[in-house]
């Protein structure tokens, strides 16, 4: 299973859970950021990296894609659930060259969020280094 990152707000102390983020808030973030736009279809379509099958994954109400400027392309990468997004951890925290971490921190920041590990541990949305967990 990958490993992935979310954008949560933090709940009042580090130990209780976080505050869901409604989708209504997700949706506005997302229109307020540029080079992330909402997921129009209904399935993201693509194909099974071992044996070439087409696979299609229903989409989510709150799923959004970002903007690669080097490909010219639209991808698929932060997926809304239940108060939660979640996208994974195929970047490098900090890489403020890369559209993905720099969306992110964006979005997070809309957001009055944090970005937080499968294992629960902070990046600091200014540098990517990581604190606690």
């Amino acid at each position: 299973m990958a490993y992935h990152l979310h954008i949560e707000r933090p709940g009042e102390t580090p130990a209780s859970e976080p505050i869901p983020i409604p989708l209504q808030d997700w949706r506005a973030a997302v229109e307020a950021t540029s080079g992330v736009r909402l997921f129009a279809g209904e399935a993201h379509i693509g194909t099974a990296p071992t044996t070439n099958h087409v696979i299609r994954i229903s989409a989510g109400k709150g799923d959004a894609e970002v903007f690669f400027a080097d490909d010219g392309r639209w991808y698929p990468v932060f997926h809304w659930f239940e108060g939660s997004i979640a996208f994974k951890a195929s970047v490098q925290p900090g890489d403020t060259s890369h559209p993905v971490w720099t969306a992110a921190v964006e979005l997070a920041s809309h957001l009055d969020a944090v970005i937080r590990g499968d294992d629960g541990e902070l990046y600091d949305l200014q540098t990517g280094q990581m604190r606690g967990g």
